[in-house]
């Protein structure tokens, strides 16, 4: 893969500042303690020469050599001279710390496979999570939007056993707590006693490693939650040093019945959570969905700014795609859903006529072709295809059919809603306070149609808006991809390239990196990724997996 164009030329000669970047005779004499006779054996494991180096921070590029011994990096400068068991020549390559995912669902398939699971410990390509390493991805965080195991160590044991790919990290996933305490169809408001059982529950999944919580407030049943239940927890997550993750409760320009527009009130609700719990905040996939209604994202962008102001931490994350992918029952309101699908009143013949009207009114502004079902078990037929392409095939009206999936469902299908504006996808980006994130999952071949983010969101994200549009620089992108989330989320010397950190990192070829996969064609590996590393652990190596394997279940301090 790294070989299929020619070795891109970055900057050398005084760059190498190998006097501030070498750790020096001490750190090479630490390198090779233990050793009876260092001359006999090497200094190093891993030698990664000539490559330029963005090191994830604001400084400039450098052509600089990287020693590593174990996990840990031991050494960045001339390391000329110095032995390693392997050899890497990265001349013409960017090396950069492992990217970070902050917004990722690979619990989800484990969840959700049932027995099927147990494939993860002979497939390759899902225990050594092949879709993300091929993408430069060494970290992920996982249990987002509320969604995920209720205890944390049952995630975190699975890691452990098939030896995962990557890094994971979990948030307290607050809708599905909720759920596992409450039922699926559960209250709203919590009751003072309901709310002290969540407050304990959270706070033992915090003390168990969690990195905070997170809420997913455009589903069930995290919808049910009021402003205070929310500052309440968030309360709890804070005095755990954690941080609040939020899919806040609308992410449309809907003009609601206060004049107010969806997303507007909906990201004023994080800032007010924030400043109320003070905790920071981190919202996730920040976009507007339609209607838009004229918004733009500057009006997301300027509140969150002006929040920074006035002392909130407060951050965010995009994904580099103008659609979105979440379950079917989004297509209408919150008083419809259980975590699961519909509420059982309203398959009745009445409940029914009811939703049928509901889902008519958002296929006004998101029709039935702008919908495409990309996971439905169930009904395996319907993957890969839109609501209006089924609908016309069954000779069915769509809003008829929507009905049908969603009340004879065991489980409401995931789906691609092609809903976002390219303009505000871009405009998003830039800023120094929105990290990269992917919302996707782990997905081996074969196993379903998944977003095409899954496979290709960070080379993507370089090759789009750094190489091709220039909307921002290649160390402004790739700090967005690591150090930035590293800090925010916790993550104790990882996402820089420094002495003493942990060694993850990406090799890659600037004039190869691209995205392959499509809406059609999802699983297809991204291309550019000629090395990669996991806690010292090749998993890439001359654009092949490895099949070894260096990601941890990794808990907070």
């Amino acid at each position: 893969m790294g070989g299929a164009s020619a070795r891109w030329k970055g900057p050398r000669g005084d760059r190498m500042r190998g006097s501030a970047r070498l750790l020096g005779a001490a750190a090479l004499m630490a390198a090779v303690a233990g050793f009876s006779d260092g001359r006999s054996r090497p200094a190093l494991d891993v030698l990664i020469k000539g490559g330029t180096v963005y090191d994830g921070t604001l400084g400039e590029p450098f052509v600089a050599d990287i020693g590593i011994k174990g996990d840990r990096i031991a050494a960045i400068g001339n390391l000329a001279g110095e032995t390693a068991a392997e050899v890497i020549d990265a001349k013409g390559l960017v090396v950069a710390p492992g990217f970070i995912d902050v917004h990722n669902h690979s619990d989800m398939p484990f969840r959700l496979a049932g027995w099927l699971r147990l494939f993860a410990y002979i497939d390759p390509a899902w225990k050594g999570n092949h879709n993300y390493i091929f993408q430069g991805v060494t970290t992920i965080v996982t249990q987002n939007c509320g969604w995920g195991y209720p205890d944390i160590n049952d995630w975190f044991g699975i890691v452990n056993s098939i030896r995962f790919g990557t890094n994971v990290y979990g948030l307290v996933p607050h809708g599905d707590i909720r759920t596992a305490l409450f039922g699926p169809e559960n209250p709203q408001p919590l009751s003072p006693a309901q709310l002290e059982l969540m407050k304990e529950r959270v706070a033992q999944e915090m003390r168990k490693g969690a990195i905070g919580m997170s809420v997913g407030l455009e589903y069930a049943p995290g919808c049910m939650a009021t402003t205070d239940e929310l500052v309440e927890l968030a309360k709890v997550v804070k005095k755990c040093g954690g941080i609040y993750a939020t899919h806040i409760r609308d992410n449309t320009g809907t003009l609601l019945e206060d004049k107010q527009f969806g997303v507007i009130k909906a990201l004023k609700e994080a800032i007010e959570i924030g400043k109320r719990a003070a905790i920071p905040v981190h919202v996730s996939h920040l976009q507007i969905n339609a209607p838009w209604n004229g918004l733009m994202a500057k009006d997301l962008l300027n509140l969150i700014e002006a929040a920074r102001k006035e002392g909130v931490d407060i951050t965010a994350d995009a994904y580099a795609y103008n659609a979105g992918c979440t379950l079917i029952t989004l297509l209408t309101p919150f008083k419809y859903r259980t975590s699961a699908g519909i509420r059982d009143e309203y398959k009745t013949p009445q409940g029914k006529a009811e939703l049928k009207k509901a889902v008519e009114e958002t296929f006004r502004y998101l029709g039935p072709d702008k919908v495409m079902i990309n996971l439905f078990p169930e009904r395996k037929s319907y993957e890969g295809k839109t609501l209006r392409e089924i609908a016309d095939a069954e000779k069915r009206d769509p809003a008829d059919l929507y009905v049908d999936i969603v009340t004879n469902s065991k489980k409401a299908p995931m789906c691609f809603y092609f809903d976002q504006k390219e303009e505000i996808v871009e405009a998003i980006h830039p800023h120094p306070y929105v990290f990269t994130a992917s919302d996707g999952w782990v997905v081996p071949k074969g196993s379903g149609v998944p977003h095409p983010r899954c496979y290709g969101n960070y080379p993507r994200k370089i090759r789009e808006y750094v190489m091709n549009k220039k909307l921002m620089t290649l160390k402004d992108a790739i700090r967005s991809m690591t150090s930035l989330p590293a800090e925010k989320f916790r993550m104790n010397l990882r996402g820089k390239l420094a002495p003493g950190f942990y060694a993850d990192i990406t090799v890659f070829d600037p004039g190869a990196i691209r995205d392959k996969a499509t809406y059609q064609d999802p699983t297809q590996y991204s291309e550019g990724i000629v090395d990669l590393m996991v806690n010292g652990v090749l998993a890439i190596k001359d654009g092949k997996a490895t099949s070894r394997r260096g990601g941890r279940a990794l808990r907070s301090m």
